[in-house]
């Protein structure tokens, strides 16, 4: 690769997220799932693959179900993704149910190119009685790392509708922030505007990978998105499963942060309990 090409790959990086149906507690149907999704999105020129909230183990799934199904961070599983990864030389960001010695979490981890395991998040905000009665909440962010040049941080679900999420993410020097989610009826508020509201504020990229379709007695609202720093919407699905492809650009976050000083402009002396 030459020096110009090499910087082009960092100026730019191409994402890919997976909106699908759940298919709870059906790890085979899962893992295959992602299989496919990694080898087109891979012949697409896909730098990176996000999928849902729990998207590996399911969801909206009882606790013995969750107990069964719970994976080990650095399990089989992992060990098969990793593989994946490698065979189409493409990063994975990936949601599921985490169990540690006799607890539970709703987590993500990154898998990189290589197959290497590059980064982990628990979620820090719980919804509901749902995520309360599966889970115990992480009880910290995830450092932002690095990918192809690019600095991204993960969030799930409910922890983006709370500003100070992607804020400490943006003043941690994020660029992306990456969101697998499980959003239902009738919040479909979240994913039309909070995305973009965050991606604006933070001037940032925001990705949000949803299900479509019904779990149990949920129903998803779809509506994944791509959005880019400025609040355009650079993808949008409707409720019907989808693979959504964009390129996103160094250009546009210098760009937003250039016209619009957010960051220089914050008087932090002043937000006294939020600091």
């Amino acid at each position: 690769m030459t020096l110009n090409n090499q910087q082009g790959h960092r100026a730019t990086f191409t994402l890919a997220l997976l909106q699908h149906t759940p298919t709870p507690a059906e790890l085979d149907t899962s893992i295959e799932r992602v299989r496919t999704a990694a080898k087109n999105a891979s012949a697409q020129g896909a730098q990176l693959l996000l999928v849902p909230e729990a998207s590996i183990t399911g969801y909206n799934i009882t606790i013995a179900v969750a107990q069964e199904m719970a994976l080990e961070a650095d399990g089989n599983v992992t060990a098969t993704l990793k593989s994946l990864c490698k065979e189409f030389g493409i990063a994975l960001a990936y949601g599921y149910i985490e169990r540690n010695g006799s607890l539970l979490f709703n987590s993500v981890q990154v898998i990189d190119a290589s197959g290497n395991s590059i980064a982990h998040y628990r979620k820090t905000h719980l919804w509901g009685d749902l995520d309360r009665s599966l889970f115990t909440a992480g009880d910290v962010y995830a450092p932002v790392f690095e990918l192809d040049g690019w600095q991204i941080g993960l969030l799930i679900c409910y922890d983006i509708e709370f500003p100070e999420s992607v804020r400490h993410l943006a003043l941690s020097g994020c660029e992306l922030v990456l969101t697998p989610t499980a959003l239902m009826t009738p919040w479909s508020f979240v994913a039309d505007h909070v995305t973009r509201v965050r991606a604006v504020e933070n001037q940032l990229y925001v990705a949000y990978a949803n299900y479509c379709g019904r779990e149990g007695d949920i129903d998803y609202v779809g509506r994944s998105c791509i959005v880019a720093p400025d609040g355009t919407e650079l993808a949008k699905a409707g409720s019907e499963p989808i693979v959504l492809l964009a390129t996103l650009t160094k250009e546009s976050i210098d760009t937003v942060r250039r016209d619009l000083s957010y960051h220089t402009d914050r008087r932090p002396e002043l937000y006294g309990a939020l600091t």
